[in-house]
């Protein structure tokens, strides 16, 4: 949708930019081009602060943030001491070599508001080893009201945020696209490059996740890598007929995500 840079105007700054201060700045133009959209922030515990809560209230955003213990200790303190007086939220669930146990507090005070905290303890184990057992404890802020029908979907939910880190950045770095490579030492031509290669990874994920090409593709070329090089093949090598090109631009189409 966006991308806001954490950078400096001027080098005699009095204070550095910082996430905090380009997430206010992006949360304005989201809220500028989709006046009327829904959305839920998925965040990391950065931004468990009283002006990322304001924000969210004042747009009718929902949220789920990772709550850290180093981040508002108090409240943090308080949920730990009201899940233990709280036995009847919790959630047990057994799947194969794993195990996730739930528990959630609902209104919180926090500064003049109300949070919820949602808890998943997950535990992996292997049917042979017991030593091979891992532990993992997510905590998360909501927005959402919590109760036994929807801890585990948003528990799920919450942590897509890794998604970002590991299917977006990590692709982004080493999947071909080049972000880690100084191509310019120009700051205005390193945003250009970064903007561009948002709308390429865009692309990309609308023909590999999307209903429009994906099975087109695979019926015919066998992979999207195969149909990567032809398509650059195309481009540089090839002419384009604008009059064509015209006429398929003018035609309506719906690019559905297909999860199977």
């Amino acid at each position: 949708m966006a991308t806001e840079f954490i950078e400096n105007e001027r080098e005699d700054v009095s204070k550095q930019d910082c996430e905090l201060k380009a997430f206010k700045r992006l949360a304005e133009k989201l809220k500028r081009d989709f006046p009327q959209l829904h959305l839920c922030l998925l965040l990391d515990g950065l931004y468990a602060a009283e002006p990322v809560f304001q924000c969210c209230e004042q747009n009718h955003w929902a949220h789920l943030i990772t709550f850290k213990e180093g981040s508002m200790s108090a409240t943090f303190k308080e949920y730990e001491s009201l899940k233990k007086i709280s036995p009847e939220n919790a959630l047990k669930v057994e799947r194969e070599n794993l195990t996730q146990t739930y528990s959630w507090v609902n209104d919180i005070d926090y500064k003049d508001r109300l949070l919820n905290v949602l808890e998943c303890q997950e535990m992996e184990h292997s049917p042979r080893r017991k030593e091979h057992e891992k532990n993992t404890r997510f905590v998360f802020l909501s927005s959402f009201k919590l109760d036994i029908k929807n801890v585990e979907v948003l528990s799920r939910e919450g942590r897509c945020r890794w998604t970002i880190e590991n299917q977006g950045f990590n692709v982004q770095k080493n999947g071909g696209y080049g972000l880690e490579h100084a191509f310019s030492h120009d700051t205005k031509a390193m945003k250009n490059f970064y903007f561009l290669m948002q709308i390429a990874h865009i692309f990309n994920q609308l023909i590999e996740k999307g209903s429009l090409l994906r099975q087109r593709i695979q019926r015919t070329l066998g992979s999207l890598k195969v149909f990567s090089k032809k398509l650059l093949a195309s481009l540089t090598e090839k002419i384009v007929d604008l009059d064509r090109l015209r006429l398929l631009l003018a035609q309506r189409i719906q690019v559905r995500f297909d999860s199977s």
